[in-house]
């Protein structure tokens, strides 16, 4: 069996997307699962939060890292912006069922189903670029459910209709192309199930802010195309995975130490305030692991 593809986006920057998937990958480490963390966005965000800003992405070749015996990480690889043109001619040709065109479509797909089956790995997780591209699309079809990551302000929210309009475009688009496949050749299913939604709060958002008031409503309506929407709040929103409070301080702490927050000690400056910081990042990248494995129904145990 392959090991389940989960995709992280949403079309907006800085909405915590990359931090969510980083620290995820770790934590899932942390937690006894084998995770492969996989970069999908030219502009290499996951790759330099695991090696540094100061990565030369003229060296982002895809090279594959073990980064210990739970977390492997596939890189970016810089010339797949290259391929953004091709890919969105290759999407039009596979409606006449051509073969090429299939294979190039769902490279992205095949490349991280024979990596986690290389690695034995039991998770994948996929950062993905803030963005409509045809690359996106190709991951997304390659992924068996997709989280939206959100921030609690206008753009953020009001971009939900639009995500979910892109979703379902590509949804219908890939079924079509696989009602015409070469009837030998193995294909995503493309279903791109929605799993939940994660609010990235900032430092000036909080639980009665008028935006993250209407997520729910917003995430019903336009991801899951349900037309009656009950009224919640996001706290007993059954979409919603986790609500992250602000760590402004600590995740600067973190970036300069190179590590997630939740591995943050004493010698890295985390002392009083910071370090129950620390430890609460830890207790809320946990529930997040054992909430997305639940939500998904995943065959995965932790090591505590």
């Amino acid at each position: 069996m392959n090991a389940p593809i989960i995709a992280f986006f949403n079309a907006k920057r800085g909405v915590g997307t990359t931090s969510t998937v980083y620290h995820l990958a770790w934590m899932f480490s942390d937690l006894g699962v084998k995770v492969l963390a996989v970069d999908l966005d030219p502009q290499a965000s996951l790759t330099q939060a695991f090696f540094g800003p100061h990565i030369s992405l003229e060296d982002a070749d895809g090279t594959v890292d073990n980064l210990n015996d739970t977390l492997v990480l596939a890189p970016a690889y810089m010339k797949l912006a290259e391929f953004e043109e091709e890919l969105a001619i290759q999407w039009q040709q596979a409606l006449g069922g051509d073969e090429r065109a299939f294979r190039a479509v769902s490279k992205p797909w095949r490349v991280m189903t024979e990596l986690a089956t290389q690695h034995d790995v039991q998770l994948v997780l996929v950062d993905l670029g803030p963005n409509l591209s045809a690359i996106n699309r190709s991951g997304l079809i390659a992924a068996d459910w997709v989280v939206v990551v959100l921030e609690p302000e206008v753009i953020s929210v009001l971009g939900i209709a639009m995500i979910g309009a892109a979703l379902r475009k590509w949804r219908d688009e890939w079924q079509q192309r696989l009602a015409r496949r070469p009837a030998h050749l193995e294909l995503p299913a493309g279903e791109i199930i929605a799993l939940g939604y994660v609010v990235q709060q900032n430092a000036l958002s909080t639980m009665v802010n008028t935006w993250i008031l209407n997520i729910p409503e917003y995430y019903r309506r336009y991801i899951r195309g349900e037309s009656q929407v009950d009224v919640r709040t996001v706290v007993d929103d059954p979409n919603k995975l986790a609500v992250f409070r602000p760590y402004p301080s600590l995740s600067a702490m973190a970036r300069e130490a190179g590590k997630p927050m939740f591995h943050l000690k004493p010698a890295d400056g985390a002392l009083g305030a910071h370090l129950q910081a620390a430890e609460d990042a830890r207790k809320d990248f946990e529930a997040l692991a054992k909430a997305i494995v639940a939500k998904a129904n995943l065959p995965i145990s932790f090591a505590r």
